[in-house]
């Protein structure tokens, strides 16, 4: 099996660049299974009204953060179990470490 597309893609940068991509795509992938309202106002019910966060809120929060994390272990358990790429998973770490932070200064 050619493995030559693995050199390629065992570097820093395209670990954080699709470190980056991927929680989007699973924001959009939340939003599609929770069907509810428009994209529109979903993203705002998650945005707006950072000063009223009560546990509901918080919790609603967290739980889509936490979904939209989901791509990114899934590509870090194929990239670093799988695959064995080390600088791509550096760079997929670094930055679901950073996101995460982020995250847990945004909910808090």
């Amino acid at each position: 099996m050619n493995k030559n597309w693995i050199k390629k893609l065992d570097h820093f940068k395209y670990g954080a660049i699709m470190g980056l991509v991927f929680p989007f795509i699973g924001f959009f992938i939340s939003f599609l299974i929770s069907g509810a309202m428009d994209l529109e106002s979903y993203w705002d019910s998650f945005t707006k009204n950072v000063e009223f966060t009560n546990e509901i809120r918080a919790d609603y929060r967290q739980s889509i953060l936490g979904f939209c994390m989901l791509p990114n272990m899934l590509l870090f358990y194929f990239g670093y179990f799988q695959f064995k790429i080390d600088k791509f998973s550096k760079g997929l770490v670094g930055i679901t470490l950073i996101l995460a932070a982020l995250s847990f200064i945004f909910i808090y």
